[in-house]
């Protein structure tokens, strides 16, 4: 009789230690699901400053912020070889802060993946969105993960005097929401 007990001893046992090591498996697998992924963001902050800096107004095809668009036809963007980012920052040497987030919000629509958020400053300005909703700050707030890019822009005022704009700070924060 007592050979019949110890092996069912045994098995029990294997069963109680095997169970242990599934549910620690599991629990450890399971933590690492919801770790936000820096590169992606990182890249984005870079790619969505990369593109306002290096993309000029003469190559966009936008009907409010290209050549022949609304702010063209108005003659509020008078320089076809400024690159989005000095437009931007031309429009905030006017205090023009209001076409500047129009502007931003035009030329970044389709860029920025919806699951992630943005905020473009210049020299310590939020120029987008230039008064953020309350779930937008909560949102900025809580998040574990915002990361920057910076660069600095300039440009002529005047092309004929040589008046000159900046060096301006500029500064995109991009986070997951």
């Amino acid at each position: 009789m007592l050979i019949k007990k110890r092996g069912y001893f045994f098995i029990l046992d294997a069963v109680l230690g095997l169970s242990v090591l599934v549910i620690g498996v599991f629990l450890i697998t399971s933590s690492y699901v919801n770790v936000p992924q820096p590169a992606q963001v990182g890249l984005l902050s870079d790619d969505l400053l990369d593109f306002l800096s290096n993309n000029k107004i003469k190559d966009l095809n936008n009907p409010y912020a290209g050549i022949g668009g609304e702010l063209w036809n108005q003659g509020i963007i008078t320089d076809a070889d400024n690159s989005l980012l000095q437009q931007i920052g031309e429009f905030y040497a006017a205090n023009n802060f209001d076409t500047a987030e129009k502007f931003i919000q035009n030329v970044s629509k389709g860029i920025v993946p919806s699951q992630f958020r943005y905020e473009v400053w210049i020299d310590g300005t939020i120029l987008h969105p230039q008064i953020p909703s309350a779930e937008h700050i909560k949102s900025r707030n809580s998040t574990e993960l915002l990361l920057t890019s910076k660069k600095l822009t300039f440009g002529i005022i005047n092309k004929t005097t040589s008046d000159l704009w900046g060096p301006y700070k500029a500064e995109v924060f991009v986070w997951e929401r």
